[in-house]
């Protein structure tokens, strides 16, 4: 009966020889001990005859180019999962094979994956989220079935408490440059991302029907792309029309500058203003979505669709900050009901 493992090299570790269903097998097992190398190598047929035997030999880039290759980097989210494989993923785990970084060490247990996974743990809970999504999905590259362990967030990420008033906002676009203040003004009358505003074409501006329409593709979870559409108030109004006249002639894009480029501008007029709060580039999000929530008669559910939303719980979790002014609006009506129920009592 001819040999099915044979050892090799100077730590005598045991390396598969043999075909199954037609397929050959060579590959190391990564053991001295020749009960596990047995194991291991039953595992390798049990790969071949389920048909993912070469999605196990994928090394970690390969499933990152694969992945990469299937995204549309013209949507803003598609933009930022590449930036992800690019800066996270790759250069911590190069072109380690997928078995490689998901095998644990006998002595300490522990394995590339999971250290790894420690680090993101450590991240704000939102980034780490993004980069866990990204990771799975890359990894089911080479691995159909693979999944990641429960998150363990140990960081639950910065949360503003408050939002911006008008006079705030105000005060810092006036010290900002010219080609960045049309970007802040409208973020914060539309309610879209830094990544939506920038990337914003002239095909997403309906002026006839005076309406801003643009699709939304949240999170890899709900990988379906949906349109928006917001109405345009006449602050934002007066930007394109003002935009449009110094359009470039076959030039679709409304902004000709960089999300980082914007940050970078952002940052130095905060700092520039009498503003003592730290005031994010997202906050100009959460001015459109508070200041709606904080008007009286407003349905939460209509802010939470123009704003790309699926469940009013998650808007009125990131963006219910109220005034006192509407705390205080609230809490006279309240006496009003109460004083009316004990006179008629």
């Amino acid at each position: 009966m001819p040999k099915l493992m044979e050892r090799r090299g100077k730590r005598g570790n045991w390396y598969a020889n043999c075909r199954h269903m037609s397929v050959k097998l060579s590959d190391c097992l990564e053991t001295t001990d020749e009960r596990i190398a047995e194991r291991r190598l039953a595992e390798l047929k049990i790969l071949v005859e389920r048909g993912e035997y070469k999605l196990w030999k994928k090394t970690f880039e390969q499933c990152c180019d694969e992945y990469v290759s299937g995204l549309d980097l013209s949507k803003p989210n598609h933009g930022r999962y590449e930036s992800i494989v690019r800066v996270h993923l790759k250069p911590y785990f190069g072109n380690s094979r997928i078995v490689e970084i998901v095998q644990h060490d006998p002595k300490s247990g522990k394995s590339p994956l999971g250290d790894y996974l420690a680090i993101v743990n450590g991240m704000p809970k939102e980034s780490a989220k993004k980069i866990r999504l990204v990771l799975q999905a890359v990894m089911r590259k080479g691995d159909k079935a693979f999944k990641l362990p429960a998150p363990e967030y140990v960081n639950p990420g910065f949360r503003q408490t408050r939002f911006m008033t008008q006079e705030e906002l105000h005060e810092i676009i006036g010290y900002m440059e010219d080609q960045h203040q049309p970007v802040a003004l409208v973020m914060a009358y539309t309610g879209l991302d830094l990544s939506d505003a920038v990337s914003l074409k002239w095909r997403n501006i309906d002026f006839r029907n005076q309406v801003i329409r643009v699709w939304r593709n949240k999170t890899l979870q709900n990988p379906e792309s949906r349109e928006i559409s917001i109405p345009i108030t006449d602050r934002v109004m007066d930007v394109l029309k003002l935009r449009n006249r110094v359009r470039r002639l076959h030039d679709d894009q409304v902004f000709n500058i960089t999300g980082h480029a914007f940050q970078k501008a952002w940052k130095r007029a905060l700092n520039k203003s009498s503003i003592d709060w730290h005031v994010r580039v997202k906050d100009l999000r959460h001015f459109f979505g508070s200041y709606l929530l904080n008007q009286e008669g407003v349905d939460p559910l209509l802010v939470a669709n123009l704003m790309g939303h699926s469940s009013v719980d998650m808007l009125l979790k990131r963006y219910g900050h109220f005034t006192d002014e509407t705390k205080r609006r609230v809490m006279n009506l309240f006496d009003k009901c109460t004083q009316n129920v004990r006179m008629n009592g």
